[in-house]
């Protein structure tokens, strides 16, 4: 590639900007909206990039001969079509980075649990002294952090159905699919084209890689038929002939006729039962690199919640308040609600994506004691609600009256936790915002 266009100019376009200027690419950035960061687009122009700003004609185009694509651009998208029809390869800023690492991809995809299971590799990476990045869906440019790793090191990958949607040659040493329920349908559309990108993930791994599947997923056996990777399994309902397991409350690896003991459940700092199995993937991941035991089991015993993911914020009148803003989906509060045993007074709502929501009002209908409603699924949210038999529900016109309504509700021994169910889109810029408004609001409680 020597003529490169850039669509979008977020995170992983401007990395791989960075990165194929680097190269000596000549690099035109393309974006409706122009930089918010006026130091970055100036330090990218000294490099010699160029910026079309604005409508995203066809004739940008003219004389290129690859499209990198950010995340949030669909095949839809009119410039990525008629590159497509012209015969100009579209493809994603984590092909990029594959092309220019040095370092072996230890990779994690899945609905849920990517970032924690990303964030816990990249601990066990950094406990055992080995040069590593971590990066990608995680907020990092893959492509800019993977070419600063040397040969000897490792990188610690967390990739969106999204980023694998245009991928070519992307090749990871090891890889982990955590688990595939409904999610971007609006992206999507159906379930059979969701997990098929997701499946791109193992689709240039060979025998001599190593592919963990979840042994409880529905796609599994249709994944495993597909792979040409060395498949292992991940459960924490029962052991494993090969991979890594859940067993009477120890955790364990079983790989290559060596059963090897972890740590005990009880031993970890994160809360929930869908995070021991982001232990376990990260874990194997890391094994496989080649990161030591002793590194492996210290990290395990020593790593904390991430913000926004079942993450404690204070007690107030008894009430223990949680912010789980992460649960951007449906499967994602579902697992928050499990961690839970004492009475949960749920914030739910946001943007709409659409998924379906019988199997979680049936679950919330048993766990929750009342369901308070925000954003644009709202009034989707209350009617799925009101069929599953769930009559406590009160809604709520913003973040602050979502909070001052749970509050009111809420007795000595209850949780009131925030876990959306949905994005952020309608009331903020990402779920990391949104947190933090729900953690500043708390933070003021009385």
């Amino acid at each position: 590639m020597r003529n490169v266009l850039v669509v979008g100019a977020g995170i992983s376009g401007l990395g791989a900007a960075h990165v194929l200027l680097d190269h000596g690419c000549r690099t035109v950035i393309s974006d409706v909206h122009d930089l918010r960061d006026a130091a970055e687009k100036q330090a990218l122009t000294a490099a010699g990039a160029e910026f079309a700003i604005g409508p995203q004609e066809e004739s940008l185009l003219d004389g290129m001969d690859t499209v990198i694509v950010s995340p949030v651009i669909p095949r839809e998208n009119p410039l990525v079509a008629a590159a497509l029809k012209r015969g100009i390869p579209v493809l994603s800023e984590i092909e990029l980075a594959y092309r220019v690492a040095r370092a072996p991809i230890l990779a994690v995809t899945g609905t849920n649990g990517k970032t924690t299971t990303t964030s816990l590799l990249g601990s066990m990476i950094r406990e055992a002294g080995i040069p590593f990045a971590e990066a990608g869906n995680i907020g990092k440019s893959l492509s800019r952090e993977a070419e600063r790793v040397p040969a000897d090191g490792l990188i610690a990958a967390e990739l969106s159905s999204f980023q694998l949607e245009f991928i070519d040659t992307f090749h990871p040493k090891a890889a982990v699919i955590l688990n595939i329920t409904p999610d971007h349908m609006e992206r999507h559309h159906t379930m059979e084209a969701y997990a098929a990108a997701k499946a791109r993930i193992f689709e240039n791994m060979g025998p001599e890689d190593s592919l963990l599947l979840n042994a409880e997923d529905k796609y599994t056996p249709k994944f495993a038929d597909m792979a040409h990777a060395h498949v292992y399994r991940l459960s924490t309902e029962h052991p494993v002939d090969e991979g890594a397991f859940l067993d009477n409350g120890q955790l364990w690896l079983r790989i290559g006729g060596e059963t090897l003991p972890l740590v005990r459940e009880e031993e970890l700092r994160i809360r929930g039962h869908h995070n021991v199995q982001d232990c376990l993937a990260a874990a194997f991941l890391a094994y496989q690199g080649g990161v030591p035991l002793l590194a492996i089991r210290r990290a395990l015993k020593s790593y904390r919640a991430l913000e926004h993911r079942v993450e404690y914020v204070r007690t107030v009148r008894g009430a223990a308040y949680y912010n789980d803003s992460k649960a951007t989906n449906t499967d994602a509060a579902v697992k928050a609600l499990g961690a839970f045993s004492e009475p949960v007074i749920l914030i739910a709502g946001g943007h709409d994506k659409e998924t379906p929501l019988e199997d979680f009002m049936a679950f919330a209908k048993d766990r929750v004691k009342h369901l308070v409603l925000l954003g644009e699924a709202a009034a989707r949210f209350r009617e799925a609600a009101e069929r599953a038999g769930i009559t406590a529900v009160t809604m709520a016109a913003s973040m602050d009256d979502a909070v001052e309504k749970a509050a009111a509700l809420a007795e000595a021994g209850d949780v009131v936790l925030l876990s959306p169910a949905c994005s952020s889109y309608d009331m903020y810029h990402s779920y990391e915002e949104r947190g933090r408004d729900f953690k500043r609001i708390v933070q003021g409680l009385k």
